[in-house]
Parts: C-alpha cells; sequence; structure tokens
C-alpha cells in the first residue's frame, strides 16, 4: 500500500489552558476538540462541513454530536464553515492563514486588541469578579481572544456591560454564576446583549399590574413619587 506523504504542520499547544478549557469535557469531547484543532491547521484556518463529516469517519469512536458540542462551545460558524480565533492568529503569525479563512475576520486588529494591556487588564478583572471554585474563570490565552474578538464583532459587547452581567449573579451562590466562556460564547445575547426597551404600553401595563398588586397587599400612596417608590420596593416583576 502506498504510504500518504503529508507535510507536517506546528502550532502553539499551551497545556495548562487546554487543561483549563477542556477541565469540564469528557475524554470524547477533548478528543474531539484536538481533532478539530488539527483539521484546522491542516486546511490552513476553516474546519468545512466536508473536512468535518471526513474527521467523523476517521473517528467512528466519536459521536457527529460530540462534535457539534465542541464547536459551539469554542468554535465561530459563518458560510465557509468554521473558525477558532487561536488558530487563526496562530496561522496569521506564520504566514500560513489561508485567504477564504480571511473572510469576516479581521486577524490584523484583533492580535493588536490581543497584544493590548489594556484588554488583558480587563480580562483579570472579569476574572476576578468570578467565582475561584467551580471553573468559572477562563484561562487568559483562550479566553483573550474570545474577549477581543466578541469586542471586535459586536458594539454591544462591552467591559462596562459584562461586568454588570457578572454582578447580576452576586449573592445568589457560586452555582448560578455562568462559566466565563459561556458569557463570551452566547450567541443568542442571553447574557450580555442590551436588553430590548419596553414599548409605551409595556410600561403602562406594568404600572397597571404593580398598583393593582400594592392596593391588594394594602399598600397606599398619595402622589406619584409614593407610588414609583412603592413599585420599586416591593413590586418584583419584570416586564
Amino acid at each position: 500500500m502506498k504510504r500518504l506523504i503529508e507535510k507536517p504542520f506546528y502550532y502553539n499547544h499551551i497545556i495548562n489552558d487546554f487543561i483549563v478549557d477542556t477541565i469540564h469535557l469528557d475524554v470524547y469531547h477533548k478528543y474531539a476538540y484536538l481533532t478539530l484543532i488539527w483539521e484546522a491547521h491542516r486546511q490552513r484556518g476553516i474546519v468545512t462541513k466536508q473536512s468535518l463529516e471526513t474527521l467523523c469517519k476517521k473517528n467512528q469512536d466519536i459521536e457527529y454530536e460530540v462534535y457539534i458540542d465542541v464547536l459551539n462551545e469554542f468554535w465561530d460558524e459563518d458560510e465557509h464553515g468554521y473558525t477558532n480565533p487561536r488558530v487563526l492568529l496562530d496561522l496569521e503569525k506564520s504566514s500560513q492563514l489561508n485567504i477564504s479563512s480571511k473572510k469576516g475576520a479581521d486577524t490584523t486588529n484583533l492580535k493588536k486588541m490581543v497584544d493590548s494591556d489594556k484588554r488583558l487588564d480587563e480580562l483579570r478583572q472579569l476574572n476576578k469578579l468570578m467565582p475561584s471554585k467551580g471553573h468559572k474563570r477562563i484561562a487568559e490565552s483562550e479566553g483573550l481572544i474570545k474577549y477581543c474578538k466578541k469586542l471586535q464583532e459586536d458594539k454591544r459587547f462591552t467591559f462596562e456591560r459584562i461586568k454588570q452581567v457578572i454582578k447580576s449573579f452576586d449573592g445568589r451562590g457560586d452555582s448560578y454564576y455562568p462559566a466565563l466562556s459561556v458569557i463570551f460564547n452566547d450567541t443568542d445575547g442571553k447574557f450580555w446583549k442590551v436588553a430590548q426597551e419596553p414599548s409605551s404600553e409595556d410600561k403602562l401595563e406594568y404600572v397597571s399590574r404593580a398598583e393593582k398588586w400594592l392596593t391588594e397587599n394594602n399598600y397606599t400612596w398619595s402622589n406619584l413619587t409614593e407610588r414609583n417608590d412603592l413599585i420599586k420596593q416591593h413590586y418584583k416583576e419584570v416586564i
């Protein structure tokens, strides 16, 4: 049988970051994570749908759903396939990044942000706000890339907004905090996107229900200021 000769590739594998980022994964998800990283380097930046199918055929012990779990947590998807910001930066530094992989990814500005002391300080502040137990924090090298990429992609994702999100869990107990990586990977805006401003009708409905609740619970007021104070203090429902 003719042996396949493949040009070797090299990449930065930071062991401590790998351990921290994947400590919550089982052995199948860890191996899926590694094979996706390898495939992205082989393809010079992007894992296409076709190359994902090839991976599944080569690694039949790993279910397709396992790969999807890993992609959803650590990778970004567009019309070309899946990309990982750390892989893109590694390939950019070594001038191996495929042109098609650059589409939609401003790697030059991303690198400047990652190299900024300001962004690293912001990430460290966010990590300090998270509980020290339960693996809620994120490894600096991986987290810094994710953080800067989100700042680059959406103006609603800001340092101050993330601080507000984390502080909103204060007092509930450590188990209620989502992992910082979960917040960064929140594509649906569950945590960090700015909440939609209620309409005038929504506000009127809210006040109407609040007044009814206050009356039923024997609260009284003599003016709008007192009423509003009572609503803020005692009526907890939020539209």
